[in-house]
């Protein structure tokens, strides 16, 4: 295309040389066409210069004459410099990819040019998009082949593509050599260094490791590793557990040298500490955890370990190492005591200098390459205390408290030496408490403090740089010499003055941070002024004021009886302060407040001074605080308020006893305390005559606590156990609410599974009542829950209710009831909160677990019955929650506390409670709706179902076409189970509403300690239970036609409280088993034969049963099993040829009567 050797000729050698080199920068051009025709070609380019500047240059080539026509650059030459020559440079190599981008980036680069023009360019542009091609090709080859080459390399060499012939497992011994011939020149600043050998039984010679840490490695990840030319395997299992134990030790702490230098790769370093574990380790491999008791001198070595090499084991002395002390006096120029410490070694005496002692948990010295392992009495702290002793002289002042603190303790451990010494000294040992004197100084924000022990009427300093001659003559009597108790003043010092500076120069305990200086006088005076006399300054002690506050507090009946009135009054510093800020003293255990609410710094004076304090006595002010918080009171200021009548639980006069509470109840409040207690008897209405049930005598009594509750305004949780009646006690409940205000609306609040059951059972106890189902679409719930004021009563679901929140806010509900409550037991959900939003009269929760996991399901319960009962969460949690399990006589008093105040507001009995008031069997329905899917699917079948037999009965008449009317029901009822039974599809979450409420039962059941059998005539329904109860980790039992050991299966049920469920085919367990395990029988669908469904359940309730016994049916709604139900209820007759003894029964029905069993 271009001759370039004819346009360098422009330039000269020079700059040519100088545009080479800047050609050859990495990325240091980049060009464009900015017009190209058949006979020219133009080009803007940017050039990166010598020092890193870019120039702007453009450049005209004759196309033609490889001529440069015109250049131009921005820097000092203009043209024909070193950025035009590296252009050239840069268009030899990249012109073709140039003109290969500028058609590509311009629309059409041929539009304007004459034809023969186009084509001549058009040529150009294609020869330059074939040599473009060409280039990159031979390029791309390049590379293709350089990553060949490096990836065969590695997969040459990788142990995951071409894995080496397995080794086997090596053995070794394992030897440690300490470089140098001396243990004892080992100090901090000259570390020993050790080499690693092995001996193998393959080799005649040790191996000496030439890399310690890949040596390591490799035992360390089971990897083969070359030594001196042969591949090795070592693992841990390849040396003896001494030797590994070794190993690991240098592994994790040895100091591997980073220089790839062999002499270096040889050796480690180890410090004193993992020296003195090795050695322990290797002594307890031979002796166990303690030395020998040996008499005979004797040194042994020790395996694995050498110095200097393999022929100068390391050994271990058979005696074991002791100390003794060796007591002198002499008398001039005074009276003094002289110890030497000595540390005997066999035969041998030995200063604590000599040889290298380890502290560790088993001390032990190195002499002479010889371990020795002390006496078991001889701990790391007494090695410390010898050091000490080694250049100590004990003045005759302090021989008393040598002989009576220190001998003792001293003679424990170590033998004393030349006792007789001592035996001419009095002593006295000093017996009464330490106590002592501060002295103190505040200037300038800083509080300094000197410190004196009293001895009798002596007073000795602390401080070391006060302490005069004469203070010395204190301690000698004419008695004898008196003992001074230094640990004790130690202890003391330590205490009081934890946060402060020493200055020992001064002799002074110094402290600056304002909040410190509170501390002390408001926490550390306090708590030692029993031992010390605090000497406290003015100007610091006129800021701390000690409470001494009083407080008033009457209570008596109110115009309302939900509330009682209150009558505080507050007598000193605390007046209107927050109760609230008083909590957080008593978390954080803080003894003071500040009075000010100003800034600490904008409250000081010309001295420094500090704002006011307020010291608190927080033994007193915990119980008042929360006794205050409690009956509603959020400040502690004068005056005169009302509270709830359920926060009057636990308050007794008894509990101010000892407490600045002046406190008084009036004789009117404490009668109707007594009733709300349930101390004293109400009156309680007759049931009314619209309930349509005979309620059994505990039932009563749970009408008429229902009742007082209620009377006063309380709300409560009615716990009874599951099976003993909480609805039909709960709807007589809303009935006599109705009776006293007829115009009231009351609110139903249940899982979706069991809205349309409520129904049901306000339908079958109370049919007066006016019941609205809340269901449907959006609107159309809106719309029923705006046109209820004429209802009675609305159910509906809390999932419903959190998105129909707002439509309720205009109602003020009579009763508010909610069941299954364990739903809004976490109050973080929008159960929990959309459900508190409500307004009521009355509130009331069934529920037959209370408590399923911790007491903060508790504390929601009650924050959506009555708010504050329980007080805030946090004070809750801080209070019986965050300290649970530690059992203290606090922790039992507070959950005594909390069982006193909720006591009245929960009823639960169980059914052993209630045995003798109970049938013999209860039976209870559950109803439902079809799901969505189920309905569509029911619906459709039926119609068409209906239309077929109507064509074969039409065709053969009814008698001949029984096994086809047989099988349409079947078919309907599976559906009404679960559609996936029907058309064996995979089971899908949310499916089948009976389902969903069989789970919600279950899980009920379970956490109220039941143990349930589910009969079903399906054995793909229960193989859908087996598979979800498998998967939500419920244990089970089960059994069908095809099940082998039936009668071990059944005792594992009986006998395993672990197993709360077992799934039973119908068929196959309906008679001949004996299920007194259980409590509780679900029937699941429903069996033509009802005889059939009582045999099943006289499995469970059986001679053996010693609990009542609960029967469970699921009906779906507006379906075949309904009108089967119905069909029983209303026709004997009916029942006879319908409910036969087996499947043949069908032939008894009528094609009527068929009809009837398929409408929709």
């Amino acid at each position: 295309m271009l001759n370039f050797r004819k346009l360098k000729q422009d330039f000269s050698s020079s700059v040519l040389k100088e545009g080479k080199e800047l050609f050859e920068k990495e990325n240091g051009i980049s060009a464009k066409i900015i017009y190209l025709d058949s006979g020219t070609i133009r080009l803007a380019a940017k050039v990166q210069g010598t020092f890193e500047n870019t120039y702007e240059c453009e450049f005209e080539i004759d196309r033609n004459e490889s001529a440069a026509v015109d250049s131009n650059c921005d820097c000092t030459y203009t043209y024909d410099c070193q950025h035009i020559a590296a252009l050239i440079f840069y268009l030899e190599k990249h012109l073709n990819k140039i003109v290969v981008n500028y058609s590509k980036e311009t629309d059409d680069p041929l539009e304007k040019l004459e034809e023969e023009e186009k084509e001549e360019l058009q040529k150009t542009i294609e020869e330059a998009v074939t040599k473009e091609k060409e280039r990159y090709g031979h390029a791309f080859q390049k590379e293709i082949l350089a990553e060949y080459i490096q990836a065969a390399k590695v997969l040459g060499s990788s142990p995951f593509f071409l894995p080496e012939d397995p080794l086997e497992e090596d053995h070794a011994q394992l030897a440690v050599i300490f470089i140098g011939n001396d243990l004892e020149i080992f100090t901090a600043e000259n570390p020993i260094q050790i080499q690693l050998v092995l001996r193998l039984p393959s080799r005649s010679k040790p191996l000496s490791l030439p890399n310690l840490k890949a040596f390591i490695d490799a035992v360390k990840y089971h990897e083969p590793i070359k030594i001196s030319g042969k591949k090795y395997l070592f693992t841990p299992r390849s040396f003896s557990s001494n030797e590994w134990e070794i190993l690991k030790l240098i592994a994790d702490h040895a100091k591997f040298y980073g220089s790839p230098e062999e002499k270096y790769l040889r050796v480690a370093e180890l410090d004193k500490e993992i020296l003195g574990a090795i050695l322990a380790k290797s002594y307890e491999f031979v002796t166990g955890s303690s030395p020998p008791l040996g008499r005979i001198k004797e040194s042994l070595p020790l395996p694995s370990l050498y110095c200097g090499n393999l022929e100068e084991p390391v050994c271990f002395a058979t005696i074991p190492a002791k100390i003794e002390f060796e007591i002198d006096t002499i008398e001039t120029p005074a009276p003094t005591m002289l110890l030497k410490p000595m540390i005997v070694l066999d035969d041998i005496n030995v200063s604590p200098g000599e040889g290298i002692l380890f502290e560790s948990t088993r001390p032990g010295i190195i002499y002479q390459n010889t371990y020795y392992r002390f006496l078991d009495k001889i701990h790391r702290i007494h090695l410390r205390e010898i050091k000490a002793f080694e250049h100590c002289t004990i003045p005759e002042p302090l021989f008393g408290t040598f002989i009576e603190n220190g001998m003792p303790v001293l003679r424990s451990y170590a033998t004393v030496k030349n006792p007789g010494k001592i035996k001419k000294i009095v002593t006295l040992p000093y017996v009464e408490p330490l106590k002592a004197k501060c002295k103190m100084h505040y200037l300038n924000g800083e509080l300094e403090a000197s410190f004196y022990f009293l001895y009798g009427d002596a007073e000795v300093p602390a401080a070391f740089s006060e302490l005069k001659y004469n203070h010395l003559s204190l301690f000698e009597t004419k008695d004898g010499i008196l003992a001074r108790n230094l640990v004790e003043e130690k202890k003391l010092l330590e205490a009081i003055f934890q946060d402060f500076v020493y200055n020992e120069t001064e002799g002074l305990f110094k402290v600056k941070s304002e909040k410190k200086i509170v501390e002390f006088m408001t926490e550390i005076i306090p708590k030692y002024s029993d031992r010390v006399d605090f000497d406290c300054p003015e100007n610091l002690s006129e800021q701390f004021i000690y409470d001494e506050t009083s407080f008033e507090l009457r209570l008596k009946e109110g115009k309302m009886i939900s509330h009682y009135e209150v009558d505080f009054k507050v007598n000193g510093y605390l007046e209107g302060v927050a109760v609230d800020r008083l909590w957080e003293c008593l978390a954080a255990n803080k003894t003071y407040l500040e009075l000010s609410s100003q800034n600490a710094a904008s409250k000081r004076g010309k001295g420094g001074k500090l704002p006011r304090i307020l010291v608190l006595d927080l033994e007193k002010l915990g119980p008042i605080v929360q006794l205050f918080d409690e009956i509603g009171i959020k400040t502690l200021s004068t005056h005169r308020s009302s509270s709830p009548l359920w926060s009057l639980t636990t308050l007794t006069p008894d509990q101010f006893k000892g407490l600045p509470v002046k406190f008084s109840l009036s004789s009117k409040l404490r009668e109707i305390q007594k009733q709300m207690m349930g101390d004293k008897p109400m009156h309680a209405s007759e049931i009314p005559s619209q309930i349509n049930a005979s309620l059994r005598n505990y039932q009563i009594e749970g009408v008429k606590w229902l009742e007082r509750i209620r009377t006063m305004y309380l709300g409560g949780i009615l716990a009874d156990d599951m099976g003993l009646g909480k609805t039909v006690q709960a709807i007589t409940a809303i009935t006599q609410a109705m009776r006293e205000d007829k115009r009231s609306l009351s609110l139903v609040v249940c899982p979706t599974s069991l809205v349309y059951n409520w129904k049901e059972e306000f339908s079958k106890f109370n049919p007066s009542l006016k019941v609205l189902v809340v269901d449907g679409v959006p609107q159309t719930r809106k719309k029923l829950i705006k046109s209820a004021k004429e209802d009675d009563v609305l159910i509906t679901s809390y999932n419903l209710l959190q998105k129909d929140i707002e439509t309720y806010e205009e109602y003020t509900f009579n009763y508010v009831i909610l069941d299954e409550a364990q739903h809004i037991k976490n109050r973080g959900t929008r159960n929990a909160k959309s459900v508190k939003q409500i307004r009521a009269t009355h509130k009331l929760i069934l529920t037959g677990t209370p408590i399923e996991n911790s007491l903060e399901e508790l504390w929601s319960l009650f924050d959506f019955l009555m708010p504050g009962l329980l007080s805030s969460y946090d004070r809750f949690v801080e209070k019986y929650i965050r300290n649970c399990g530690v059992y203290s006589s606090q922790e039992v008093t507070n959950l005594e506390n909390l069982r006193k105040k909720i006591g009245p507001f929960i009823l639960r009995r169980m059914k052993e409670d209630v045995l003798d008031d109970l049938p013999p069997v209860s039976e209870i329905v559950y109803h439902c709706h079809l799901s969505d899917e189920q309905k569509k699917l029911y619906q459709s079948y039926a119609a068409s179902a209906k239309e077929e037999l109507s064509r074969l009965v039409q065709k053969e008449g009814f008698d001949k076409v029984q096994i086809h009317v047989l099988a349409t029901l079947t078919r309907l009822k599976q559906i009404c189970c679960h559609p996936a039974i029907f058309a064996k599809e995979a089971v899908e979450e949310g499916d089948s509403a009976k389902y969903d409420m069989l789970i919600e039962l279950l899980l009920s059941l379970i956490e109220s300690g039941h143990k349930t059998v589910i009969f079903s005539q399906y054995t793909r329904m229960l193989s859908i239970m087996r598979d979800d109860l498998q998967t939500r980790g419920i244990k089970f039992s089960y059994l069908d036609g095809s099940s082998k050991n039936r009668i071990q299966i059944v005792n594992k049920f009986n006998e395993s409280s672990e197993i709360p469920v077992f799934l039973v085919s119908l068929k196959a367990g309906g008679s001949g088993l004996n299920l007194v395990g259980a409590d509780t029988v679900i029937h699941y669908d429903m069996w033509w034969n009802p005889a059939v469904e009582n045999q099943a359940t006289d499995r469970v309730h059986r001679i053996g049963q010693t609990r009542s016994v609960s029967s469970y049916k699921l009906i779906t709604l507006d379906t075949i099993e309904e009108k089967i139900l119905s069909l029983q209820n209303r026709k004997k007759e009916l029942v006879k040829k319908v409910v036969s003894c087996d499947d043949e029964a069908y032939t008894k029905l009528t094609w009527e009567e068929v009809l009837e069993l398929l409408q929709v």
